[in-house]
């Protein structure tokens, strides 16, 4: 009989251990000779051309392609060198996969084609075994009887004591004990069929051990009516409900990828959207991811990345678009030794039991949220703490914190939960906890701090906790904090059966010497013993972190799939944790989720309207209009008006702004008065928050009205934008207005005051739906009665709003539902996540558990044609202020921004490089790079060197590499050097390194080094920590803080490769600094890291190089109307738009405690940008001083909300003073020091 010769070639690895089975049993046979292969296989020295070689000389090859040609990218080479060879060729993608280049390539006949595809996709060794008999017969000419392909279950339980797949019935009757929880458990059929089964059966060993039920089920996750395949909804009503009731409390899923994906076509590009896991909704309980790791067991312990690249792909990210609760990996790939019939290896995944047995503790833990009565249920609620001082509790960016936690205890209470009494509200809940201990030791002695805690954990409870730690972890914080102390005091209030307390501190204003030398320094005893005794001691069942953002997700450790030597690991242990996070920042809260094991529930960010004129800016606009009209009605007036105008504009500052003096502003007075007005109508114009917002606690009336105004400025995908709209009834072109804001456009009215009009007139029209009840029937009797006719497009915004946006507005109320069905282990559904402002309204509404990006979709073909708006803005703004392309661009960029506009940022550096990425068209996702030629660009390649922040470092490892294969892409290119400043500096420095006598191609890899990160495992810049620990001298401090926390490359085959030395010589050489921002919901004053990263940046140009460098702020909020701003312009911007427009601070004013402190930590951002970038000029401090400080009215109600606030405010105001900082008058540093005098003796006697 003929031999088959048969080649094979599969990246899906369920096809190795039938195929290896059916080929053995027929070798004996003498029927077929195998040449297996992988994906992985053909890497490896060799093997490639081996594998040529034999397909050469076969009678079939088959390439079987789980993901198509970019899972194999030597695909083409492949093909090229079998031409001439005559082997017929199979090839295709998996079952539901199809791929019609894949079916062209492939020669075997149509027929052929079809039966083998069958074999392949049915899978398992019966189909293997007849697919090589049917090969052998129609290929090799072998006298070979085979059956044709068959259809194996697609789905159905496996339980190891069962020798056959048991109906739901007997396995209820034979496995489930009735009273105990009962897990889903849900596997890859694929798995079952490979009898790649080891770890699910120590997954369900391990929810037996713990006593509970588990319904183990495999399946084929695609629904495929072709196949005969259910999918994953029809599959949980068949397994896991049962006469209408649900069988299952949680639900432990190993799959990968989404569930609910869907691939759309647009006119921008191709675009993967979620449907949001409808059916996980409908079956209603908490989803737990159980991770299966590419990494073996013995790279996952040692990486401190975790997982690669595509786990966090398949395994984290695309599973959070269905909702599921990211933990750990359970199971590691084990790779067999070489199968010596087919030359390959067979890939298992081999159970982690630690990790295995923690996963099922927690997956348990929330089961359990459903069946213990709320009555006896226990809550611990943590408020944020950042910095530890009492005037910061309850950090949440965005959020009433306080307000919310009352309204949640509230909540709480009408459920049943056990409360002793109900605060008035969210100021007195404060208030209670300031009597107790904080975190802030200033204020009370140690036998006054012992006195208020709430509980305490003695020295040998502690040391048994200590010593169940591992060793490793237990070394590591004695060599940081020394031997265990004695007692140690828990802060907070005990109320009933709910536990309301602060996160205790990092750790670093303990140990600020840590600051300059360790990062990654561990936690403080104190930090372990607090999670501890709330897990242990109070018992609690859940936990709730309150708002944005806490320090357990940002604790040293590996960046997502993380062991028992990770610190948030340790701290969070196995309890559930639900996290209220602002909608806006899905970057920082997805890195919650993945390494604090949370439940998000995303809230809605506070309104937002137009910061208007106050003040001398309003006293300027009134001149002007009187000066307009004199000009034409009292010519008289003009020269007295003209003094006027200037001596506001003296006494306002806004000469500083405008980099004007007096001669050149009256020598063209018109020319100034336009820009001035121009200047003036855009701060005006710029959106601002409208005080914070509460948990579940949608806007009202006239709040409501300026939010979907808001809302709607800018387009919601084909939704057009409001005022852009009316803008163009009443006959105006809108980009004119913008334009022109300054200058007269009609009727004696400049473009700023027509704008102003149609904001009046939308929220008109606005105010006059709300007031129709939003009936969508209603929209154009609104829009014929406010503008006196109807209007297609108006109508269309208007209809949107009636129909989505207030509707999603009014469903605010949700966030503080689905937290209450978090509590009792109910399922949370997915949502997107974004900034609404920024035409995003869509994501909308609040309430879910949000989700990023498809991080290999990033750069979007959107982002493209952003990023290269925003690079050819940036080089237009340096070449206007220095006459010349800068050669060296220092860039800050974030994982936030990045999900939030897939890749702004990313696309920006590729374009400066002058490299464009290539999309896939039938994903979206990037699978390449291209050079754009030079003559293309028409200028230089650009030198970016980037500072990542960790969690971009963690959230997209792909695309650090993507950008470190575009820098040496455009390294390796031969032009000349004034056209490529890449190429330039990688030689200089090379030949300087080679000539020190390194060797050239270690040279050349230190030369290239471009992105930049924190020490691997660690997050943040460093420079906020010593500036508010007041640990630094000047610059060179803090430029060095800067190197030490972000002097480690990143790139393709390097993750976090100590580079200081790089680092400093990159930062040394910078000709300008910036960071983009994307949306005004939130800006550079807003938080410190803003002055961390960028700031730093700064910094440590100037102790490096020895003078500052341009640093720009980019802005996209209006994403087709990019600006690029220097950062003492933003400075400014911010400054008159927000920090000390009464708008603000009257709507902080409304918030208590709350309010306050967050004007505090306004203060501190303010001086610590001063600090970094010498961005404050004298009378920005002054003006911060008589407002925040002086101001009798603020100070009033800062001592009765916020007493704290008020001391912080002063003694930071102090602080510039002494360091040089504020050159302020001797009577304004009295009045400071006085006010602080006051402030702190009445708080010590306060606290007694």
């Amino acid at each position: 009989m003929k031999k088959l010769r048969l080649a094979y070639l599969t990246t899906n690895p369920s096809d190795v251990f039938p195929l290896i089975s059916a080929a053995k049993a027929l070798l004996e046979e003498d029927v077929v000779e195998v040449c297996l292969r992988t994906g992985e296989d053909l890497v490896e020295s060799g093997k490639f051309e081996e594998f040529v070689e034999f397909a050469r000389r076969a009678h079939l090859l088959i390439v079987h392609l789980h993901g198509g040609k970019r899972s194999f990218p030597e695909f083409d080479r492949l093909m090229s060198l079998l031409e001439g060879s005559d082997v017929p060729i199979h090839a295709q993608a998996t079952a539901t996969e199809h791929d019609v280049e894949l079916v062209g390539i492939s020669t075997v006949g149509e027929e052929d084609y079809r039966r083998i595809s069958r074999y392949l996709n049915y899978g398992g060794e019966e189909n293997f075994r007849n697919l090589i008999l049917f090969a052998a017969n129609k290929f090799a000419g072998a006298s070979t009887e085979f059956e044709e392909p068959k259809r194996p279950p697609w789905d159905g339980i496996y339980h190891p004591d069962f020798d056959h797949i048991p109906s739901l019935e007997e396995y209820l009757q034979k496995k489930v004990v009735f009273g105990r929880p009962t897990v889903g458990l849900w596997f890859y059929q694929s798995f079952w069929l490979s009898k790649n089964v080891t770890f699910v059966e120590g997954l369900i060993r391990e929810i037996e051990r713990q006593e509970a039920n588990v319904i183990p089920v495999f399946l084929y996750s695609v629904k495929d009516e072709e196949l005969g395949t259910k999918g994953p909804e029809l599959v949980i009503e068949e397994y896991f409900v049962k006469e209408g009731k649900v069988l299952i409390d949680v639900l432990v899923s190993t799959l990968m990828f989404s569930l609910s994906m869907k691939v759309y076509r647009t006119s921008e590009g191709t675009e993967a959207v979620p449907e949001e896991g409808k059916f996980l909704r409908k079956l209603g309980v908490p989803v737990i991811k159980a991770i299966l790791t590419y990494n073996s067991q013995k790279e996952w312990r040692g990486s401190v990345q975790g997982l690669n690249p595509l786990d966090v792909a398949m395994s984290v990210a695309m599973p959070e678009f269905d909702g599921m609760l990211i933990t750990f990996p359970v199971a590691a790939r084990k790779l067999s030794e070489e199968d010596p019939i087919t030359g390959t290896r067979i890939t298992r995944f081999e159970p982690i039991p630690e990790r295995m047995e923690k996963c099922v503790r927690l997956a348990l833990k929330w089961a359990r949220l459903r069946h213990i009565p709320n009555g006896e249920k226990k809550v611990a609620i943590i408020l944020h703490n950042y910095p530890p001082r009492n005037d910061r509790i309850g950090t949440a960016f965005g959020l009433d914190s306080p307000a919310s936690v009352w309204k949640i205890l509230a909540k709480l209470r009408e459920q049943g939960y056990k409360l002793d009494h109900l605060p008035e509200d969210g100021q007195a809940l404060m208030e209670e906890v300031l009597e107790g201990a904080t975190n802030d030791r200033r204020w009370l002695s140690t036998k006054e701090l012992s006195k208020r805690a709430v509980g305490k954990v003695s020295a040998e409870q502690y040391w048994r906790w200590f010593g169940e730690l591992p060793e490793e972890v237990r070394e590591r914080m004695i060599k940081a904090w020394g031997r265990p102390p004695g007692e140690l005091l828990i802060p907070g209030l005990l109320n009933g059966n709910v536990f309301v307390g602060v996160q205790p501190p990092r750790g670093f204003l303990d140990a600020p010497s840590a600051i300059y030398h360790s990062p990654d320094h561990p936690i403080p005893h104190h930090y372990y013993a607090y999670y501890r005794w709330i897990r242990d001691v109070f018992r609690a069942d859940v936990v709730m972190h309150i708002g944005k953002h806490g320090s357990l997700e940002w604790l040293p450790g590996k960046s997502v799939g993380l062991s028992n030597l990770c610190f948030p690991d340790i701290a969070i242990s196995d309890l559930p944790n639900i996290y209220p996070y602002i909608v806006n920042d899905p970057g920082e809260g997805i890195q919650a989720k993945r390494r604090s094991y949370c439940c998000i529930i995303d809230h809605l960010i506070p309104v937002m309207h137009n910061a208007d004129s106050y003040g001398e800016l309003a006293e300027i606009e009134v001149l002007s209009k009187d000066y307009r009209q004199a000009l034409t009605e009292d010519p008289g007036k003009v020269p007295k008006l003209r003094r006027m105008i200037w001596q506001k504009v003296k006494e306002a500052k806004l000469d500083h702004d405008l980099e004007v003096d007096e001669d050149t502003a009256l020598s063209n007075f018109d020319r100034f008065l336009e820009k001035l007005r121009d200047y003036i109508y855009e701060i005006s114009d710029t959106q601002i928050r409208d005080g914070l917002h509460i948990l579940g606690e949608p806007p009202r009336e006239e709040r409501l009205d300026e939010f979907l105004v808001s809302l709607t400025r800018l387009p919601n995908g084909k939704v057009p934008s409001l005022r852009e709209s009316l803008a163009r009834l009443r006959g105006f072109d809108y980009e004119e207005l913008l334009s022109n804001r300054g200058r007269i456009v009609t009727e004696g009215k400049t473009g700023g005051e027509v704008l102003r009009e149609l904001d009046e007139l939308s929220l008109r029209l606005v105010r006059r739906l709300r007031e129709e009840g939003f009936d969508r029937s209603k929209v154009r009797s609104v829009a014929e009665e406010v503008l006196g006719g109807s209007d297609h497009e108006v109508e269309e915004v208007l209809g949107y709003m009636a129909s989505f946006l207030a509707p999603s507005v009014e469903a605010t109320k949700g966030e503080l539902e689905n937290a209450i069905s978090a509590l009792e282990g109910g399922f949370v559904p997915p949502g997107p996540s974004g900034s609404p402002t920024h035409g995003m309204a869509d994501i909308l509404p609040t309430g879910r558990n949000f989700y990023s990006v498809d991080p290999q979709a990033i750069p979007s073909s959107s982002a493209w044609r952003m990023g290269t708006a925003l690079g050819d803005a940036l080089l237009e703004r340096y070449l206007k202020d220095e006459g010349r392309y800068p050669e060296n661009v220092g860039m800050v960029i974030w994982g936030t921004p990045t999900m939030r506009t897939k890749g702004d940022d990313i696309a920006e550096v590729l374009y400066l490089l002058g490299v464009k990425p290539v999309w896939e068209e039938a994903s979206g996702r990037v699978k390449g790079l291209e050079v754009i030629p030079l003559e293309k660009l028409k200028r230089p390649r650009i030198d970016v060197t980037v500072r990542i922040s960790g969690l971009l470092r963690d959230a997209f490892p792909n695309v650090v590499e993507l950008l470190d294969e575009a820098v040496h892409l455009v390294a390796d290119l031969d032009e000349p050097s004034d056209m490529n400043f890449v190429a330039k500096h990688i030689r200089e420095e090379m030949e300087e390194k080679v000539t020190r006598g390194m060797d050239p191609e270690r040279a050349k890899e230190e030369a290239s080094y471009r992105i930049f990160g924190c020490r691997p495992g660690t997050y943040g810049a460093g420079v906020s920590e010593v500036i508010d620990s007041k640990n630094w001298r000047d610059e060179k401090d803090l430029g060095e803080i800067y190197v030490v926390w972000g002097g480690y490359a990143y790139g393709k085959g390097k993750f976090g490769i100590e580079a200081k030395e790089e680092f400093k010589r990159r930062l040394s050489r910078l000709d300008l600094t910036v960071k983009n921002e994307d949306t005004r919901e939130y800006d550079m004053l807003d938080s410190d890291d803003f002055y961390s990263y960028h700031g730093g940046m700064i910094a440590a140009v100037k102790a490096f190089k020895g003078e500052l460098p341009r640093s720009y702020s980019g802005d996209s909020s209006d994403p087709d109307r990019v600006k690029v701003r220097s950062t003492v312009e933003e400075t400014k911007h911010i400054f008159r738009a927000r920090i000390l427009n009464p708008k603000w601070i009257e709507s902080m004013k409304r918030h208590g405690y709350k309010g306050a402190g967050d004007l505090s930590r306004a203060v501190d951002i303010a001086f610590g940008w001063d600090a970094t970038a010498e961005v404050l000029e004298d009378w920005m401090y002054e003006e911060l001083a008589k407002e925040y400080a002086l101001d009798e009215e603020m100070q009033n109600w800062l001592k009765e909300v916020n007493p704290y606030a008020l001391q912080n405010i002063a003694e930071r105001l102090l602080e510039a003073i002494e360091r040089g900082m504020w050159q302020a008058s001797e009577e304004m540093e009295e009045e400071l020091k006085k006010v602080y005098l006051e402030i702190e003796g009445a708080l010590e006697e306060s606290t007694g």
